[in-house]
C-alpha cells in the first residue's frame, strides 16, 4: 500500500507571496509532481495549515486545485486554518459529533486516525477531553487492527525551542489515551517544518519541511525567522507490520553530470 503526505501549504490570497515565496506555484508543483509519480497510491493526506490567514480566496484555490488531482485526499486544520472557513470550502469532510475535522478511514492494511489539533486564533495545539474521548472509542474500535495517526501539532519537543513553546497542550493527557495501544503502528505530524524523526513511548512519528518555508534547525543559521529549503512531500509504503516513509524533495530533483 503506498500513500502520499503533504502538510503545511500556507496558501495565500492570489498575487500575495509569503516570504518572498509564491506557495501556490510550489504546492501546483507538488501535486503534478504526485500526480506524475505516484497515482498509484491509494490516497494522500495534507495535514493542516492549507491556508496562512484562513483567507476564503486561498480555500477556493486549493478546491479547484484538487478537482483533477487523481488521488482521493484527505484534508485536515492546522493552527493556521479557519475551522469555519475550512468546513464552508470543504462540506463533504468529515467531522466528528462535536464538530471538530476528525475522522477515520479503514483499509484492508488497517485504521487511518486524522485527529483535529487547532485550539482557535493561537499557534499551540489542543487536544480536548471531548476529542480526546472520540480517539479512545476509535482506538477501541480498531481492536488490535494497525493504526496509523495524522496529526498537525506534534504531542513532543523536537528540540526546536520556537517550535516546542508552540506544540500540543496537555501531551500526557493525550498519551495516556494511546497507552496500551501497541497497534498505533506510526504518527504523521506537521507543524514544525522540517524533516525529522522520533520515536516517542516507543511509537515511531515522521514529520515534513512545509510546501512552501522552513524553520532553520539553528536559528542563527538565517537572518530570517524562516528558510528558503527545499519542500518535500512524503511517499509512504505500508506492508504488514513494516512502514517506511520516503522524503521526497520534489523541487529540486534533477539530473547530475554523468562522465
Amino acid at each position: 500500500m503506498k500513500i502520499v503526505h503533504i502538510t503545511d501549504l500556507h496558501l495565500v490570497a492570489p498575487g500575495e507571496t509569503l516570504w518572498g515565496l509564491d506557495p501556490r506555484d510550489r504546492v501546483a508543483a507538488c501535486l503534478d509532481d504526485i500526480a506524475r509519480w505516484h497515482s498509484d497510491a491509494e490516497f494522500c493526506v495534507i495535514s493542516g495549515d492549507l491556508t496562512d490567514r484562513g483567507d476564503p480566496s486561498a480555500y477556493r484555490w486549493l478546491v479547484d486545485r484538487l478537482e483533477n488531482f487523481p488521488l482521493k485526499t484527505f484534508l485536515m486544520v492546522g493552527n493556521h486554518d479557519a475551522r469555519a472557513g475550512f468546513v464552508e470550502a470543504f462540506p463533504d469532510t468529515d467531522r466528528d459529533e462535536n464538530g471538530f475535522v476528525q475522522y477515520a478511514h479503514r483499509s484492508d492494511q488497517g485504521v487511518f486516525l486524522f485527529l483535529d489539533t487547532v485550539k482557535g486564533p493561537v499557534s499551540e495545539g489542543e487536544y480536548c477531553a471531548m476529542r480526546r474521548d472520540w480517539l479512545a472509542a476509535r482506538l477501541k474500535a480498531a481492536a488490535d487492527d494497525p493504526v496509523w495517526i495524522f496529526m498537525h501539532h506534534p504531542p513532543f519537543d523536537i528540540g526546536l525551542p520556537y517550535m516546542d513553546r508552540i506544540k500540543l497542550e496537555e501531551p500526557r493527557a493525550f498519551a495516556e489515551v494511546l497507552a496500551g495501544h501497541s497497534n498505533i503502528r506510526h504518527i504523521f505530524f506537521g507543524h514544525v517544518h522540517r524533516a525529522a524523526y522520533v520515536n516517542w513511548r516507543g511509537i515511531s512519528c515522521t514529520c515534513l519541511p512545509g510546501a512552501n518555508h522552513q524553520v532553520p534547525l539553528n536559528r542563527e543559521s538565517v537572518e530570517t525567522p524562516y528558510s528558503a529549503e527545499p519542500p518535500m512531500y512524503g511517499v509512504v509504503l505500508i506492508e504488514n507490520a513494516k512502514t517506511v516513509v520516503h522524503f521526497e524533495a520534489c523541487l529540486d530533483r534533477g539530473p547530475v553530470e554523468m562522465g
